[in-house]
């Protein structure tokens, strides 16, 4: 029986995270397998807001899943990662961290935030920043330039 469990017990994991993440986002066998709106809203127009709420309970699910309390949204964080995400994108080059944030994830290309958020979970660096246990708080943005190589501009501040 130990043999059996420690052969399938990863891969029970990850089926059960998969489950999770589906049923948090809005997926369902009788939904049709969306996501909820406010994470595959376009935010490649001028003008487009991205949904930082859908934004937040997303990552907060995947931080349940990695072990970590939950974040909550800080106005002081957003308005800076606002203002990192404008530097961003008319400069063409990540910006310095700005004082306050204990980590900043970038992203640069992706129309909505279901691909930022792949992307960043995907990336090993930026999968642990996004589960930092000494996180408590954050900050989303996103900035849409059309004179950018890249378009959109996406910038997550952590902070303590």
């Amino acid at each position: 029986m130990t043999r059996f469990v420690r052969r399938f017990a990863p891969l029970a994991l990850a089926l059960a995270a998969l489950a999770t993440l589906a049923a948090c986002s809005g997926m369902s066998p009788g939904a049709g397998g969306g996501l909820a709106p406010g994470l595959v809203a376009e935010v490649n127009s001028p003008g487009a807001r991205m949904d930082r709420a859908s934004a937040l309970q997303i990552v907060n699910q995947y931080r349940a899943l990695r072990g970590v309390g939950p974040l909550s949204a800080d106005a002081g964080l957003e308005s800076a990662a606002e203002q990192v995400a404008r530097q961003y994108a008319q400069a063409g080059t990540p910006p310095a961290q700005p004082s306050g944030a204990a980590a900043m994830r970038l992203s640069a290309g992706y129309t909505n935030f279901a691909e930022t958020f792949s992307g960043w979970r995907n990336s090993p660096v930026d999968a642990d920043v996004m589960a930092l246990s000494n996180a408590s708080r954050v900050g989303f943005a996103a900035v849409f330039d059309p004179n950018s190589a890249y378009g959109t501009h996406w910038v997550m501040l952590l902070g303590r």
